[in-house]
C-alpha cells in the first residue's frame, strides 16, 4: 500500500501479513455476512483499518487474531446500522481517509472458482448453513471461530474481548440453539461439524 503512513519496511511487512491472511479474513467475513458484496467490503475495510493502526500492532501476538477482531467489530457495526441506512461501496474504489481524502486501494487476489463455492461447498451441509445464519451475529461468530476455524478458546476470547469462561458458556448456548434448529422438521437428518466441540446439551 503506497502511502506515507508507514515506512517502507512496515509497508512490506504489512503486505506480507495481508497476503498470508487475506483468504481467511475473506472466508470469515463471507460466513458472517452471507454474501459476497458485504464480505468484500468488510475485508477491504478491515485491512484498511489494520493498515492505519499497524504501528500500534503488537508484533508478538498473532496478526490473524488482531485482524479477526477488526472484522468482528465491523460486522457487528454493520448489523446494528443496516436497518437505519444502506451504503453502497465499490470494492474497486479508492479507500478514503476520515477527512474524505483519497488514500489507496486494496488489491486483493482474485479467487477462482466463485468464492461462495470454494468456501462453502463440502464444508457444512445446507441445513447447518441455514441454521447458522439464523443465529444471532455474535453466536455465529463464535461458532465460526471455534468450529470452522478451530481456534483455541483463549484466542477467541482475545478476539471477542471477554474471558474464556464467557466464551465457553456463550458457545454452549450457540450450540444448543443450533441443535434446536436442526431438530425442527426442516433440519432433521442434518449433521453438525465433527470438531469435537459439539457437546451434548
Amino acid at each position: 500500500m503506497e502511502t506515507t503512513l508507514l515506512n517502507t519496511e512496515d509497508q512490506a511487512r504489512f503486505r506480507d501479513l495481508m497476503d498470508r491472511t487475506y483468504k481467511k479474513v475473506y472466508n470469515l467475513a463471507y460466513r458472517l455476512s452471507g454474501n459476497r458484496a458485504d464480505a468484500e467490503d468488510l475485508t477491504q475495510e478491515a485491512f484498511f483499518r489494520a493498515y492505519r493502526g499497524f504501528q500500534e500492532f503488537e508484533g508478538d501476538r498473532p496478526f490473524e487474531n488482531w485482524i479477526f477482531r477488526i472484522v468482528n467489530r465491523l460486522f457487528l457495526d454493520l448489523m446494528r446500522t443496516r436497518s437505519r441506512r444502506v451504503q453502497t461501496v465499490s470494492y474497486d474504489a479508492p479507500l478514503r481517509t476520515d477527512s474524505g481524502g483519497e488514500l489507496t486501494s486494496v488489491e486483493a487476489p482474485d479467487f477462482n472458482p466463485n468464492p461462495e463455492q470454494s468456501l462453502l461447498e463440502g464444508m457444512l451441509s445446507e441445513e447447518v448453513e441455514a441454521a447458522l445464519y439464523r443465529l444471532k451475529p455474535e453466536q455465529r461468530l463464535l461458532v465460526l471461530l471455534a468450529d470452522v476455524e478451530l481456534m483455541p478458546y483463549a484466542e477467541i476470547a482475545e478476539i471477542i474481548g471477554v474471558p474464556v469462561g464467557t466464551i465457553r458458556s456463550r458457545l454452549h448456548r450457540a450450540h444448543k440453539a443450533l441443535r434446536q434448529m436442526l431438530a425442527e422438521p426442516t433440519g432433521k437428518g442434518a449433521t453438525v461439524p465433527s470438531t469435537g466441540r459439539w457437546c451434548a446439551a
